[in-house]
């Protein structure tokens, strides 16, 4: 009796035809599977930037799963492979919307907590991650160098409408010092700083079993809280 090889998984056939040529682009594009599927994040795009260049050219968008640089691009493709960051070092980011916040400062949970402001009711941003393997040494000039090229995040605005109810607006990208607020009798404009998730996946095989966990990374100090 003869047997056929197994059928590839979804992801493995995932892998295969986006032409990844390196474990780095595997993964990539594993973190970005898990995502879609376990965690049921939305509008996903994978983009590629390029460390310690001149000038910054922020995320360039990569064409869907495929490993080929936005036309645009002018940047190096070629990756060093080094722990420490060189001129031209490409590095494959992820972005995109999770169902409900990643993080919420505590400064702005507070105000939420005391205006009976649900979460919910306040749009999630896009959360950028970085794809990482338990294999991979990094140093803070590498995470540094990754930070420089991630855009500013968006204010958060809760505004006072007719009537006394608050609600949220929004804002545009502005030059506040990010983890800073704000604060008008009418209005509460929140700054986050900067943040990375970092998708890390566990060895497979001895003992590991390939286990994906993220964790978030923000940039600068993070203010002590007060009691009370």
């Amino acid at each position: 009796m003869t047997t056929s090889p197994p059928e590839p998984s979804a992801l493995s056939s995932l892998i295969a035809s986006s032409g990844a040529k390196s474990a780095s682009d595997s993964l990539s594009i594993e973190i970005l599977h898990n995502l879609q599927y376990q965690h049921n994040w939305t509008d996903l795009k994978r983009h590629l930037i390029c460390l310690n260049t001149l000038p910054n050219y922020g995320l360039i968008e990569l064409n869907g799963l495929g490993l080929q640089q936005h036309p645009r691009s002018h940047s190096p493709s070629s990756s060093s492979g080094t722990s420490t960051p060189t001129a031209g070092e490409t590095i494959a980011l992820i972005s995109g919307l999770p169902t409900r916040h990643a993080y919420i400062h505590p400064d702005f949970q507070n105000y939420l907590v005391r205006h009976s402001i649900e979460e919910t009711s306040i749009p999630v941003q896009r959360e950028y991650v970085l794809p990482l393997s338990l294999s991979e040494t990094w140093t803070l000039g590498r995470f540094c160098a990754v930070f420089d090229q991630l855009p500013e995040r968006q204010p958060l605005i809760v505004d006072q409408a007719a009537g006394g109810r608050r609600q949220y607006l929004g804002g545009n990208q502005n030059d506040h010092v990010n983890g800073n607020a704000n604060i008008t009798p009418a209005r509460y404009e929140h700054h986050d700083q900067k943040r990375v998730l970092l998708g890390l996946k566990a060895k497979e095989g001895g003992g590991g079993d390939g286990t994906i966990v993220y964790y978030i990374m923000q940039e600068g100090e993070v203010k002590p809280r007060q009691n009370g």
